[in-house]
Protein backbone atom coordinates (compact mmCIF):
# COMPACT_ATOMS: atom_id res chain seq x y z
CA UNK A 1 0.00 0.00 0.00
CA UNK A 2 2.85 2.35 0.89
CA UNK A 3 4.58 1.50 -2.43
CA UNK A 4 1.43 2.48 -4.30
CA UNK A 5 1.20 5.67 -2.25
CA UNK A 6 4.81 6.60 -2.99
CA UNK A 7 4.46 5.86 -6.68
CA UNK A 8 1.20 7.76 -7.01
CA UNK A 9 2.63 10.74 -5.10
CA UNK A 10 5.73 11.03 -7.32
CA UNK A 11 3.76 10.41 -10.50
CA UNK A 12 1.06 12.91 -9.61
CA UNK A 13 3.60 15.55 -8.57
CA UNK A 14 5.50 15.20 -11.84
CA UNK A 15 2.39 15.04 -14.03
CA UNK A 16 0.44 17.85 -12.35
CA UNK A 17 3.25 20.37 -12.42
CA UNK A 18 4.34 20.03 -8.76
CA UNK A 19 1.98 22.72 -7.37
CA UNK A 20 3.41 24.53 -4.30
CA UNK A 21 2.49 22.82 -1.03
CA UNK A 22 1.15 19.61 -2.59
CA UNK A 23 3.77 17.30 -1.05
CA UNK A 24 3.50 19.09 2.30
CA UNK A 25 -0.24 18.49 2.31
CA UNK A 26 0.27 14.80 1.49
CA UNK A 27 2.62 14.14 4.42
CA UNK A 28 0.96 16.38 7.03
CA UNK A 29 -1.14 13.62 8.60
CA UNK A 30 1.19 10.64 8.08
CA UNK A 31 2.36 8.77 11.17
CA UNK A 32 6.10 8.61 11.81
CA UNK A 33 6.46 4.96 10.61
CA UNK A 34 4.46 5.69 7.43
CA UNK A 35 6.53 8.83 6.83
CA UNK A 36 9.82 6.88 7.16
CA UNK A 37 8.44 4.20 4.84
CA UNK A 38 7.45 6.86 2.30
CA UNK A 39 10.93 8.40 2.49
CA UNK A 40 12.56 5.04 1.77
CA UNK A 41 10.32 4.44 -1.22
CA UNK A 42 10.96 7.92 -2.62
CA UNK A 43 14.71 7.31 -2.20
CA UNK A 44 14.32 4.08 -4.19
CA UNK A 45 12.52 6.00 -6.92
CA UNK A 46 15.34 8.53 -7.15
CA UNK A 47 17.92 5.74 -7.17
CA UNK A 48 16.16 4.38 -10.26
CA UNK A 49 16.37 7.86 -11.82
CA UNK A 50 20.11 8.07 -11.06
CA UNK A 51 20.66 4.65 -12.61
CA UNK A 52 18.79 5.80 -15.71
CA UNK A 53 20.97 8.94 -15.91
CA UNK A 54 24.11 6.83 -15.52
CA UNK A 55 22.87 4.54 -18.27
CA UNK A 56 22.34 7.52 -20.57
CA UNK A 57 25.92 8.69 -19.90
CA UNK A 58 27.29 5.16 -20.44
CA UNK A 59 29.45 5.02 -23.56
CA UNK A 60 28.58 1.33 -24.06
CA UNK A 61 24.83 1.92 -24.41
CA UNK A 62 24.97 1.71 -28.21
CA UNK A 63 26.78 -1.62 -27.89
CA UNK A 64 24.09 -2.82 -25.48
CA UNK A 65 21.35 -2.08 -28.02
CA UNK A 66 23.30 -3.90 -30.73
CA UNK A 67 23.78 -6.92 -28.45
CA UNK A 68 20.07 -6.99 -27.63
CA UNK A 69 19.27 -6.95 -31.34
CA UNK A 70 21.74 -9.76 -31.99
CA UNK A 71 20.38 -11.87 -29.13
CA UNK A 72 16.72 -11.36 -30.07
CA UNK A 73 17.49 -11.99 -33.74
CA UNK A 74 19.24 -15.26 -32.95
CA UNK A 75 16.54 -16.57 -30.60
CA UNK A 76 13.56 -15.60 -32.79
CA UNK A 77 15.20 -17.36 -35.74
CA UNK A 78 15.75 -20.47 -33.62
CA UNK A 79 12.20 -20.56 -32.23
CA UNK A 80 10.52 -20.01 -35.60
CA UNK A 81 13.11 -22.08 -37.49
CA UNK A 82 14.10 -19.45 -40.03
CA UNK A 83 17.26 -19.62 -42.12
CA UNK A 84 17.82 -15.87 -41.80
CA UNK A 85 16.37 -13.29 -39.40
CA UNK A 86 16.64 -9.50 -39.25
CA UNK A 87 15.14 -7.03 -36.77
CA UNK A 88 14.63 -3.50 -38.13
CA UNK A 89 14.21 -0.62 -35.64
CA UNK A 90 11.74 2.11 -36.63
CA UNK A 91 13.28 5.60 -36.84
CA UNK A 92 10.21 7.87 -36.75
CA UNK A 93 12.25 11.07 -37.06
CA UNK A 94 13.71 10.08 -40.44
CA UNK A 95 10.82 7.82 -41.48
CA UNK A 96 13.24 4.91 -41.94
CA UNK A 97 13.95 1.42 -40.68
CA UNK A 98 17.49 0.55 -39.61
CA UNK A 99 19.39 -2.52 -38.58
CA UNK A 100 23.00 -3.63 -38.20
CA UNK A 101 24.12 -6.59 -40.27
CA UNK A 102 27.39 -8.46 -39.73
CA UNK A 103 29.23 -8.82 -43.03
CA UNK A 104 31.28 -11.78 -41.86
CA UNK A 105 32.59 -13.63 -38.81
CA UNK A 106 34.45 -11.20 -36.54
CA UNK A 107 33.76 -8.19 -38.77
CA UNK A 108 32.10 -5.00 -37.53
CA UNK A 109 28.37 -4.80 -38.20
CA UNK A 110 27.29 -2.38 -40.93
CA UNK A 111 24.18 -0.23 -40.54
CA UNK A 112 21.57 -0.51 -43.28
CA UNK A 113 18.54 1.74 -43.70
CA UNK A 114 15.27 1.30 -45.57
CA UNK A 115 12.73 4.09 -46.25
CA UNK A 116 9.39 3.62 -44.53
CA UNK A 117 6.93 2.00 -46.92
CA UNK A 118 9.61 0.54 -49.20
CA UNK A 119 10.04 -3.21 -49.62
CA UNK A 120 8.52 -5.93 -47.46
CA UNK A 121 9.78 -4.57 -44.11
CA UNK A 122 8.87 -0.98 -45.00
CA UNK A 123 5.35 -2.06 -45.98
CA UNK A 124 4.83 -3.89 -42.67
CA UNK A 125 6.10 -0.93 -40.64
CA UNK A 126 3.81 1.48 -42.47
CA UNK A 127 0.64 -0.65 -42.54
CA UNK A 128 1.20 -2.40 -39.16
CA UNK A 129 0.13 -5.64 -40.84
CA UNK A 130 1.86 -9.03 -40.88
CA UNK A 131 2.97 -10.40 -44.26
CA UNK A 132 3.27 -14.17 -44.68
CA UNK A 133 4.53 -14.69 -48.23
CA UNK A 134 4.83 -18.30 -49.46
CA UNK A 135 6.65 -17.30 -52.69
CA UNK A 136 8.82 -14.20 -52.45
CA UNK A 137 9.43 -13.83 -56.20
CA UNK A 138 5.68 -13.71 -56.88
CA UNK A 139 5.22 -10.68 -54.61
CA UNK A 140 5.76 -7.29 -56.34
CA UNK A 141 6.93 -5.71 -53.06
CA UNK A 142 9.93 -8.05 -52.87
CA UNK A 143 13.25 -6.58 -54.06
CA UNK A 144 15.30 -9.23 -55.87
CA UNK A 145 18.43 -7.04 -56.05
CA UNK A 146 19.78 -8.30 -52.71
CA UNK A 147 19.49 -11.94 -53.81
CA UNK A 148 21.20 -11.10 -57.11
CA UNK A 149 24.07 -9.35 -55.32
CA UNK A 150 24.64 -12.05 -52.68
CA UNK A 151 23.66 -15.20 -54.56
CA UNK A 152 21.15 -16.07 -51.82
CA UNK A 153 17.71 -17.36 -52.92
CA UNK A 154 14.73 -16.18 -50.90
CA UNK A 155 11.82 -18.64 -51.10
CA UNK A 156 9.36 -17.51 -48.44
CA UNK A 157 9.08 -14.62 -45.99
CA UNK A 158 7.37 -13.96 -42.67
CA UNK A 159 7.50 -10.26 -41.74
CA UNK A 160 5.73 -9.01 -38.59
CA UNK A 161 5.46 -5.71 -36.69
CA UNK A 162 6.68 -5.43 -33.09
CA UNK A 163 4.52 -3.15 -30.94
CA UNK A 164 5.32 -1.31 -27.72
CA UNK A 165 3.02 -0.62 -24.77
CA UNK A 166 1.99 2.62 -26.50
CA UNK A 167 0.73 0.53 -29.45
CA UNK A 168 3.30 2.06 -31.77
CA UNK A 169 5.37 -0.04 -34.15
CA UNK A 170 8.89 0.07 -32.68
CA UNK A 171 10.44 -2.60 -34.87
CA UNK A 172 9.84 -5.13 -37.63
CA UNK A 173 11.14 -8.71 -37.66
CA UNK A 174 11.78 -10.30 -41.04
CA UNK A 175 12.34 -14.06 -41.34
CA UNK A 176 13.50 -15.73 -44.54
CA UNK A 177 13.17 -19.37 -45.67
CA UNK A 178 11.43 -21.67 -43.20
CA UNK A 179 13.73 -24.59 -42.37
CA UNK A 180 12.37 -28.01 -43.28
CA UNK A 181 8.94 -26.82 -44.45
CA UNK A 182 7.58 -25.13 -47.54
CA UNK A 183 6.43 -21.96 -45.78
CA UNK A 184 5.79 -20.18 -42.46
CA UNK A 185 2.46 -21.05 -40.84
CA UNK A 186 -0.26 -19.32 -38.85
CA UNK A 187 1.11 -21.19 -35.82
CA UNK A 188 4.47 -19.45 -36.36
CA UNK A 189 2.71 -16.08 -36.28
CA UNK A 190 0.85 -16.96 -33.04
CA UNK A 191 4.03 -18.25 -31.41
CA UNK A 192 5.81 -15.00 -32.19
CA UNK A 193 2.90 -12.95 -30.83
CA UNK A 194 3.26 -14.74 -27.46
CA UNK A 195 6.55 -12.96 -26.72
CA UNK A 196 6.57 -10.09 -29.25
CA UNK A 197 5.09 -7.50 -26.86
CA UNK A 198 7.82 -8.10 -24.26
CA UNK A 199 10.49 -7.66 -26.93
CA UNK A 200 8.73 -4.48 -28.06
CA UNK A 201 8.79 -2.96 -24.56
CA UNK A 202 12.48 -3.80 -24.16
CA UNK A 203 13.41 -2.42 -27.58
CA UNK A 204 11.41 0.77 -27.04
CA UNK A 205 13.00 1.35 -23.61
CA UNK A 206 16.50 0.65 -24.88
CA UNK A 207 15.97 2.80 -27.98
CA UNK A 208 14.68 5.67 -25.81
CA UNK A 209 17.80 5.47 -23.66
CA UNK A 210 19.92 5.28 -26.79
CA UNK A 211 18.24 8.39 -28.24
CA UNK A 212 18.71 10.29 -24.97
CA UNK A 213 22.35 9.16 -24.80
CA UNK A 214 22.92 10.24 -28.39
CA UNK A 215 21.43 13.65 -27.60
CA UNK A 216 23.61 13.98 -24.50
CA UNK A 217 26.66 12.94 -26.50
CA UNK A 218 25.77 15.51 -29.14
CA UNK A 219 25.47 18.27 -26.52
CA UNK A 220 28.87 17.38 -25.05
CA UNK A 221 30.40 17.35 -28.52
CA UNK A 222 28.75 20.71 -29.27
CA UNK A 223 30.22 22.28 -26.13
CA UNK A 224 33.67 20.89 -26.95
CA UNK A 225 33.41 22.12 -30.51
CA UNK A 226 32.35 25.61 -29.44
CA UNK A 227 35.14 25.87 -26.85
CA UNK A 228 37.73 24.92 -29.48
CA UNK A 229 36.59 27.80 -31.70
CA UNK A 230 37.62 30.30 -29.03
CA UNK A 231 41.28 29.28 -29.00
CA UNK A 232 42.53 31.34 -31.95
CA UNK A 233 41.87 34.62 -33.74
CA UNK A 234 43.74 33.64 -36.89
CA UNK A 235 41.33 33.17 -39.80
CA UNK A 236 43.02 30.11 -41.33
CA UNK A 237 43.32 28.37 -37.96
CA UNK A 238 39.67 29.16 -37.16
CA UNK A 239 38.63 27.95 -40.62
CA UNK A 240 40.31 24.55 -40.09
CA UNK A 241 39.01 24.30 -36.52
CA UNK A 242 35.41 24.90 -37.62
CA UNK A 243 35.64 22.20 -40.30
CA UNK A 244 37.30 19.63 -38.02
CA UNK A 245 34.89 20.17 -35.12
CA UNK A 246 31.85 20.14 -37.42
CA UNK A 247 32.97 16.82 -38.88
CA UNK A 248 33.41 15.28 -35.43
CA UNK A 249 30.16 16.74 -34.11
CA UNK A 250 28.07 15.42 -37.01
CA UNK A 251 30.02 12.15 -37.47
CA UNK A 252 30.50 13.04 -41.11
CA UNK A 253 33.18 11.74 -43.44
CA UNK A 254 34.01 15.18 -44.87
CA UNK A 255 33.28 18.82 -44.07
CA UNK A 256 33.96 22.13 -45.80
CA UNK A 257 33.38 25.72 -44.70
CA UNK A 258 32.85 28.19 -47.54
CA UNK A 259 33.17 31.93 -46.90
CA UNK A 260 31.55 34.70 -48.93
CA UNK A 261 33.83 36.98 -50.97
CA UNK A 262 31.75 39.24 -53.20
CA UNK A 263 30.03 37.02 -55.77
CA UNK A 264 32.23 34.05 -54.92
CA UNK A 265 32.57 31.43 -52.21
CA UNK A 266 36.05 30.37 -51.13
CA UNK A 267 37.54 27.80 -48.81
CA UNK A 268 40.89 26.24 -47.93
CA UNK A 269 41.25 22.47 -47.72
CA UNK A 270 44.10 20.07 -47.14
CA UNK A 271 45.99 18.95 -50.23
CA UNK A 272 45.93 15.27 -51.16
CA UNK A 273 49.18 14.60 -49.28
CA UNK A 274 48.14 16.81 -46.35
CA UNK A 275 51.25 18.98 -46.66
CA UNK A 276 49.53 22.31 -47.38
CA UNK A 277 46.24 24.17 -47.68
CA UNK A 278 44.77 24.62 -51.14
CA UNK A 279 42.36 27.48 -51.88
CA UNK A 280 39.11 26.63 -53.66
CA UNK A 281 36.71 29.13 -55.25
CA UNK A 282 33.31 28.90 -56.91
CA UNK A 283 30.38 31.13 -57.85
CA UNK A 284 28.02 31.83 -54.94
CA UNK A 285 24.94 30.71 -56.90
CA UNK A 286 26.15 27.33 -58.22
CA UNK A 287 25.59 23.85 -56.81
CA UNK A 288 24.44 22.87 -53.32
CA UNK A 289 26.55 25.41 -51.40
CA UNK A 290 25.66 28.15 -53.88
CA UNK A 291 21.95 27.49 -53.39
CA UNK A 292 22.28 27.71 -49.59
CA UNK A 293 24.47 30.84 -49.84
CA UNK A 294 21.96 32.61 -52.10
CA UNK A 295 18.76 31.53 -50.28
CA UNK A 296 19.82 31.05 -46.65
CA UNK A 297 17.91 27.75 -46.59
CA UNK A 298 19.11 24.49 -45.04
CA UNK A 299 19.53 21.53 -47.38
CA UNK A 300 19.43 18.02 -45.88
CA UNK A 301 19.86 15.63 -48.81
CA UNK A 302 19.80 11.85 -48.11
CA UNK A 303 20.78 10.93 -51.70
CA UNK A 304 22.91 13.52 -53.49
CA UNK A 305 22.58 11.94 -56.94
CA UNK A 306 18.80 12.38 -56.83
CA UNK A 307 19.10 16.15 -56.31
CA UNK A 308 19.39 18.16 -59.55
CA UNK A 309 21.48 20.84 -57.79
CA UNK A 310 24.28 18.38 -57.02
CA UNK A 311 27.38 18.62 -59.21
CA UNK A 312 29.00 15.17 -59.49
CA UNK A 313 32.10 16.38 -61.36
CA UNK A 314 34.26 16.28 -58.19
CA UNK A 315 33.18 12.66 -57.55
CA UNK A 316 33.95 11.79 -61.18
CA UNK A 317 37.47 13.25 -60.89
CA UNK A 318 38.39 11.71 -57.53
CA UNK A 319 36.44 8.44 -57.47
CA UNK A 320 34.78 9.51 -54.21
CA UNK A 321 31.06 8.77 -53.83
CA UNK A 322 28.85 11.38 -52.20
CA UNK A 323 25.72 9.96 -50.57
CA UNK A 324 24.24 12.31 -47.96
CA UNK A 325 24.76 16.07 -47.58
CA UNK A 326 23.88 18.56 -44.84
CA UNK A 327 24.46 22.13 -45.99
CA UNK A 328 23.60 25.11 -43.76
CA UNK A 329 24.23 28.88 -43.78
CA UNK A 330 26.51 30.72 -41.34
CA UNK A 331 25.32 34.20 -40.33
CA UNK A 332 27.28 37.11 -38.86
CA UNK A 333 26.10 39.30 -35.97
CA UNK A 334 24.13 41.50 -38.40
CA UNK A 335 22.15 38.52 -39.71
CA UNK A 336 23.89 38.49 -43.08
CA UNK A 337 25.15 35.25 -44.64
CA UNK A 338 28.93 35.11 -44.30
CA UNK A 339 29.46 31.48 -45.26
CA UNK A 340 28.14 27.95 -45.64
CA UNK A 341 29.02 24.71 -43.85
CA UNK A 342 28.79 21.54 -45.92
CA UNK A 343 28.95 18.07 -44.37
CA UNK A 344 29.19 15.00 -46.56
CA UNK A 345 28.33 11.35 -45.86
CA UNK A 346 27.00 10.73 -42.37
CA UNK A 347 28.90 7.74 -40.95
CA UNK A 348 25.67 5.94 -40.12
CA UNK A 349 22.51 6.59 -42.10
CA UNK A 350 21.42 10.09 -43.11
CA UNK A 351 21.58 13.44 -41.35
CA UNK A 352 18.61 13.95 -39.01
CA UNK A 353 16.58 16.91 -37.78
CA UNK A 354 18.55 16.61 -34.52
CA UNK A 355 21.74 17.00 -36.56
CA UNK A 356 20.28 20.15 -38.09
CA UNK A 357 19.52 21.57 -34.62
CA UNK A 358 23.03 20.83 -33.33
CA UNK A 359 24.61 22.22 -36.48
CA UNK A 360 22.48 25.36 -36.33
CA UNK A 361 23.72 26.04 -32.79
CA UNK A 362 27.29 25.27 -33.86
CA UNK A 363 27.05 27.58 -36.88
CA UNK A 364 25.89 30.43 -34.63
CA UNK A 365 29.10 30.15 -32.59
CA UNK A 366 31.18 29.51 -35.71
CA UNK A 367 29.82 32.75 -37.19
CA UNK A 368 30.95 34.69 -34.10
CA UNK A 369 34.41 33.06 -34.18
CA UNK A 370 34.83 33.71 -37.91
CA UNK A 371 33.66 37.32 -37.62
CA UNK A 372 36.15 37.91 -34.78
CA UNK A 373 38.91 36.28 -36.85
CA UNK A 374 38.08 38.46 -39.86
CA UNK A 375 38.02 41.60 -37.71
CA UNK A 376 41.37 40.60 -36.21
CA UNK A 377 42.81 40.04 -39.69
CA UNK A 378 41.54 43.46 -40.79
CA UNK A 379 43.18 45.04 -37.72
CA UNK A 380 46.48 43.35 -38.57
CA UNK A 381 46.28 44.58 -42.16
CA UNK A 382 45.50 48.12 -41.02
CA UNK A 383 48.27 47.97 -38.43
CA UNK A 384 50.79 46.86 -41.07
CA UNK A 385 49.56 49.59 -43.42
CA UNK A 386 50.07 52.27 -40.79
CA UNK A 387 53.48 50.82 -39.92
CA UNK A 388 54.53 50.95 -43.58
CA UNK A 389 53.42 54.58 -43.85
CA UNK A 390 55.21 55.44 -40.62
CA UNK A 391 58.49 53.90 -41.80
CA UNK A 392 58.29 55.63 -45.17
CA UNK A 393 58.17 59.13 -43.64
CA UNK A 394 61.43 61.09 -43.74
CA UNK A 395 60.43 63.10 -40.64
CA UNK A 396 60.98 61.60 -37.20
CA UNK A 397 57.63 60.38 -35.84
CA UNK A 398 56.93 58.93 -32.39
CA UNK A 399 53.40 57.95 -31.34
CA UNK A 400 52.31 57.45 -27.73
CA UNK A 401 49.33 56.15 -25.84
CA UNK A 402 47.15 58.44 -23.69
CA UNK A 403 49.60 58.05 -20.81
CA UNK A 404 52.57 59.27 -22.82
CA UNK A 405 54.22 55.87 -23.29
CA UNK A 406 55.85 55.18 -26.64
CA UNK A 407 53.81 52.91 -28.94
CA UNK A 408 55.53 53.27 -32.33
CA UNK A 409 58.70 54.91 -33.52
CA UNK A 410 59.90 55.15 -37.12
CA UNK A 411 63.39 54.73 -38.58
CA UNK A 412 64.00 58.49 -38.82
CA UNK A 413 63.21 58.93 -35.11
CA UNK A 414 65.48 56.02 -34.19
CA UNK A 415 68.28 57.63 -36.19
CA UNK A 416 67.66 60.95 -34.41
CA UNK A 417 67.96 59.19 -31.07
CA UNK A 418 71.28 57.61 -32.04
CA UNK A 419 70.37 54.19 -33.46
CA UNK A 420 72.92 53.17 -36.17
CA UNK A 421 71.21 53.28 -39.60
CA UNK A 422 74.13 53.29 -42.03
CA UNK A 423 77.04 51.16 -40.75
CA UNK A 424 76.67 47.40 -41.25
CA UNK A 425 74.67 45.04 -43.43
CA UNK A 426 70.91 45.45 -43.87
CA UNK A 427 70.29 42.43 -41.65
CA UNK A 428 72.48 43.78 -38.85
CA UNK A 429 70.85 47.21 -39.08
CA UNK A 430 67.35 45.70 -38.91
CA UNK A 431 68.31 43.67 -35.84
CA UNK A 432 69.69 46.78 -34.14
CA UNK A 433 66.52 48.75 -34.96
CA UNK A 434 64.37 45.97 -33.48
CA UNK A 435 66.45 46.00 -30.28
CA UNK A 436 66.11 49.78 -30.00
CA UNK A 437 62.36 49.63 -30.67
CA UNK A 438 61.86 46.95 -28.02
CA UNK A 439 63.81 48.97 -25.43
CA UNK A 440 62.03 52.24 -26.24
CA UNK A 441 58.49 50.89 -26.61
CA UNK A 442 56.52 51.40 -23.40
CA UNK A 443 58.85 54.05 -21.96
CA UNK A 444 57.60 57.52 -21.12
CA UNK A 445 58.35 59.95 -23.93
CA UNK A 446 59.73 62.74 -21.67
CA UNK A 447 62.20 60.27 -20.16
CA UNK A 448 63.60 59.51 -23.62
CA UNK A 449 63.52 63.03 -25.11
CA UNK A 450 64.42 65.75 -22.58
CA UNK A 451 62.49 68.64 -24.18
CA UNK A 452 61.61 71.36 -21.68
CA UNK A 453 58.09 70.95 -20.21
CA UNK A 454 57.41 68.08 -22.62
CA UNK A 455 55.22 66.22 -20.13
CA UNK A 456 52.90 69.15 -19.51
CA UNK A 457 52.85 70.04 -23.23
CA UNK A 458 51.86 66.47 -24.13
CA UNK A 459 49.17 66.34 -21.44
CA UNK A 460 47.77 69.63 -22.72
CA UNK A 461 47.64 68.27 -26.28
CA UNK A 462 45.98 65.00 -25.23
CA UNK A 463 43.38 66.72 -23.05
CA UNK A 464 42.52 69.79 -25.13
CA UNK A 465 43.85 68.93 -28.62
CA UNK A 466 46.16 71.96 -28.62
CA UNK A 467 49.08 72.17 -31.01
CA UNK A 468 52.51 72.78 -29.48
CA UNK A 469 55.47 74.52 -31.06
CA UNK A 470 58.94 74.00 -29.59
CA UNK A 471 61.88 76.07 -30.92
CA UNK A 472 64.89 74.20 -32.27
CA UNK A 473 67.00 72.63 -29.56
CA UNK A 474 70.07 70.48 -29.37
CA UNK A 475 69.04 67.28 -27.59
CA UNK A 476 71.26 65.22 -25.34
CA UNK A 477 69.73 61.71 -25.54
Amino acid sequence: MAQSSADSTLTRLSQEGALPGRLKAQVRHLSKPRFIELLELIIQEFEYFLKAINLINNQSLETLLEELLEAFTLKIGQILQADRTTIFIVDDENQELWSKIAQGEGEKAVEIRIPMGKGIAGYVAETRKTLNIPSAYDDPRFNRATDEETGYHTRNILCMPIFSNSVNVVAVVQLLNKIGDDRFTLQDEKEFESFARSIGVLLESCNSFYTAARTQKGLNALLNAISSLEQSLELEVTLQSVMAEARKLMQADRSTLWLMDGNQLWSKVQSADGSKLVELRQANDKGIVGYVASTGETLNIPDAYKDRRFDSSADDRTGYRTHSILCMPVFNSSGDIMGVTQLINKMQGSFTRSDESFMRAFNTQAGIALENAQLYENVLVEKQYQKDILQSLSDAVISTDMGGRIVTINEAALSLLGCPTEVGTDEVLKDQQKIWEQKLRGRLLWEVIPIEHLRSRLADSLEFGTQQYVPEQTLQV
